[in-house]
């Protein structure tokens, strides 16, 4: 389960929900280790073009949201950072 309230979650949806990608949540929020502030972890397979990218960023930073949202691709990622958190990963959109 995602470590997130209800409000703060209403508004990563909206925003990802107007990109047609699948994106996953890993880390803290995952595993149910969050604080109050602690970031929001966000992959995606595939690619997604840099401009567009940009744009999913620049709508998280500036929403509501009182946490940071890291976002990247699975494919930047080690293999064994991969593998790590493969298990973990909880689709958001």
């Amino acid at each position: 389960m995602l470590q997130i309230e209800t409000g703060h979650r209403e508004i990563v949806n909206s925003i990802l929900s107007k990109y047609p990608y699948q994106f996953y949540a890993y880390g803290s929020r995952v595993k149910n280790r969050a604080k109050k502030y602690s970031d929001l972890d966000i992959c995606f397979y595939g690619k997604i073009p840099w401009n567009v990218l940009s744009h999913i960023q620049e709508d998280l930073e500036e929403s509501d949201l009182p946490f940071k949202v890291e976002i990247i691709s699975w494919e930047w990622m080690s293999s064994e950072f991969q593998k790590l958190i493969n298990s973990d990963l909880i689709l958001i959109k």
